[in-house]
């Protein structure tokens, strides 16, 4: 048994089934074999089953169900250090990607470490929600700087602020937490007025060029 067969059973139990939604304990009864690879080999930095890391290797109509409908609980706020360092201490080589991303890759490490941030602030570690806030403001800086639809963002820095903390908040068990911070920005930017009077002419701080030349860029995610 590996990964790949693991989540072969599992999408094929689920598609039999035509399941509306599921979760680890589910897995548990139905798949038991592939539920006792992944408890045994695939784990967090904490020692606990990386559903993460099960759901984002599934077919994409079912990474959907999982766990859907399912409330997540409130817990009560902590500060533990130790726990960030984990975190910060396996993936600190890459870092950078929340300032600059190269490739693909790059994409992918990123949102791993955002939502490893993102889980532990679930849990109720205030630090891991501060240092997410942080990581993904450099990272909307980014994206304020290239990409058009976001332009009318500029000046809202509070804003962006409060809209991090609601999505980490919301952002639920499977998908990709930047993708999802970005389509919200997307979404909700439209409503908003700029705040910045500026000259497709002006040349940026950040790359040197005009603005009219980072509008034509792709976007990053």
């Amino acid at each position: 048994m590996n990964l790949e067969k693991a989540i072969c059973n599992i999408n094929r139990s689920i598609n039999k089934k035509k399941l509306e939604t599921f979760n680890s304990q589910w897995i548990k009864y139905r798949c038991k074999i592939s539920y006792q690879f992944i408890v045994d080999n695939i784990k967090t930095e904490f020692g606990e089953p990386d559903w993460d890391l099960v759901v984002s290797r599934l077919e994409r109509c079912n990474q959907k169900i999982w766990m859907k409908g399912t409330k997540r609980a409130i817990n009560e706020p902590y500060r533990d250090q130790l726990e960030l360092d984990i975190i910060l201490e396996k993936y600190k080589d890459k870092l950078y990607t929340f300032l600059a991303q190269q490739d693909k890759e790059d994409k992918c490490v990123c949102d791993i470490i955002s939502i490893k941030l993102i889980r532990l602030s679930q849990k109720g570690n205030i630090l891991a929600e501060d240092k997410a806030i942080v990581l993904c403001s450099y990272l909307i800086n980014q994206w304020l700087e290239y990409d058009r639809s976001l332009v009318s963002w500029k000046g809202y820095d509070e804003l962006i602020v409060e809209t991090i903390k609601a999505c980490i908040r919301r952002f639920r068990y499977a998908g990709s937490f930047l993708g999802y911070l970005y389509r919200t920005m997307e979404y909700s930017g439209r409503g908003l007025v700029p705040l910045e009077k500026f000259s497709l002419d002006d040349i940026s701080l950040t790359t040197g060029r005009r603005l009219l030349e980072t509008f034509v860029k792709d976007d990053i995610i």
